[in-house]
């Protein structure tokens, strides 16, 4: 091998190697992006906390398992209300404000009344960097509604949940972009509608609701309908299985 062959195979040696390094590189920055896991402080105790706070695994410590929930995304149809956003790339759930990805209904895909329903929220603040905490001296909140009564609308009595927690004390930051997932619960109520009659006596409801789910920052009169200056609203149907037998007197 001559002399200009050797250098030849000697640059391109060096471009292989800076190639590596610039995607290694990449990487990296794409790797410094943080996940803060917060977590209700009413966490219902077959929540294994240690998994999820150590690896973000979300498990029950009496063994059963959280399955993939087959939930349908919105938004949800007309006549339902529509929610207008007018900022919603500052603090927005999931990944992108244009698809409903920042709700996980964790533990099954069907609802069943006085069973807990564990609801994962993942919230993204871009550029945390470029944020003071000063911004964030108010709470972020989070609300979510069941049309339990299916009259295509949200009232104010079908608020099922309602958190609030504060993050000012995570900036300022040099990361390139902030992830919190929020692990919440609550008690999964009874459905409203016309069941079927089944034998016995039972009484057999099986439908699908329509779940709204909100995030918003500094606003006590969240609704699931009208104007919020930030935040991001998303639409889920989520399956109801219900049956109720009748009650028996004493004999």
């Amino acid at each position: 091998m001559n002399r200009t062959s050797i250098l030849l195979l000697a640059c391109l040696v060096c471009l292989i190697l800076a190639s590596t390094l610039s995607a290694q590189d990449e990487a990296i920055v794409v790797n410094t992006d943080k996940v803060v896991r917060l977590y209700s402080s009413t966490l219902p105790a077959e929540v294994d906390l240690q998994a999820y706070l150590s690896t973000g695994e979300v498990k029950l410590t009496n063994g059963l398992q959280c399955s993939a929930p087959k939930i349908i995304p919105g938004p949800a149809p007309s006549p339902y209300p529509q929610v207008i956003v007018w900022e919603k790339g500052i603090e927005m759930l999931g990944s992108s404000s244009a698809t409903c990805d920042g709700v996980w209904f964790v533990n099954g895909n069907q609802w069943e009344p006085h069973k807990i329903a564990l609801v994962m929220w993942k919230i993204r603040i871009p550029q945390p960097s470029k944020r003071l905490a000063s911004e964030f001296k108010r709470d972020l909140s989070l609300s979510l509604w069941v049309d339990l009564n299916e009259d295509k609308a949200w009232g104010r009595t079908e608020r099922i949940l309602n958190e609030s927690f504060n993050i000012y004390k995570l900036f300022p930051n040099t990361w390139s972009c902030l992830e919190i997932w929020y692990l919440s619960w609550f008690v999964i109520p009874n459905a409203t509608t016309m069941g079927q009659q089944c034998g016995g006596g039972a009484v057999k409801y099986e439908t699908k609701l329509w779940v709204r789910t909100a995030l918003s920052y500094d606003d006590v009169d969240v609704s699931p309908a009208g104007q919020y200056l930030f935040g991001e609203v998303e639409d889920y149907q989520v399956n109801y299985f219900d049956i109720q037998y009748p009650k028996r007197g004493k004999g």
